[in-house]
């Protein structure tokens, strides 16, 4: 069984093969910008949206061959490419910092990838869309506040930016949930 796989993507700041957690990385990121003088927080926010944005790709990555509605199976390949060059461009702002990229998914997207993909046909559908509905409502809310009230111009700037595309995949996650349940009540 698959259920205990751990998903790793280069990190930054070590040379070790054992994956880097989140909470490894926010803490490293939280003390280096701390002895710095600079805003801790958005070592956490980096460590945070890492991992969120490392779920939001295998996810799809799942989605795009496993959904069982062809809609699923496309919104799962729009997750894989657009989070895919959102890490990239994370991960490029973290090394110019120093700042440690978690290479593992956190335990909360590692549990709820496990549930998803433990599923099959319509009940995967249903919990990936749910999944995805609620990582882009926590994610908007760390964007949100970073592009509000975040003091490292870079990562303002990322999450500026990268509002307009979560809150798209937020609408389109929530229509096609609504879509899949209305299309599942017809059924009954």
């Amino acid at each position: 069984m698959l259920s205990g796989t751990l998903f790793f993507v280069s990190g930054c700041g070590g040379s070790s093969n054992e994956a880097t957690s989140v909470d490894a990385a926010g803490k490293h990121n939280e003390e280096l910008l701390e002895s710095t003088g600079k805003d801790e927080d958005s070592g956490w926010f980096v460590a945070e949206v890492a991992s969120a944005g490392l779920f939001e790709v295998e996810l799809g990555r799942l989605a795009s061959s496993k959904g069982n509605d062809p809609r699923v199976r496309q919104f799962g390949q729009l997750m894989l490419d657009h989070h895919t060059q959102s890490n990239t461009q994370l991960k490029q702002i973290a090394e110019l910092k120093n700042l440690i990229v978690p290479s593992a998914l956190g335990e909360d997207h590692q549990e709820t990838y496990n549930k998803v993909m433990t599923n099959t046909g319509a009940a995967f559908d249903k919990a990936y869309m749910e999944a995805m509905v609620k990582d882009h409502k926590d994610n908007l809310d760390r964007f949100e506040e970073m592009a509000e009230k975040g003091k490292d111009m870079e990562l303002k700037a990322f999450a500026a930016k990268g509002l307009p595309m979560l809150r798209a995949h937020l609408k389109q996650a929530e229509e096609l949930e609504d879509a899949l349940e209305e299309q599942q009540r017809q059924q009954l």
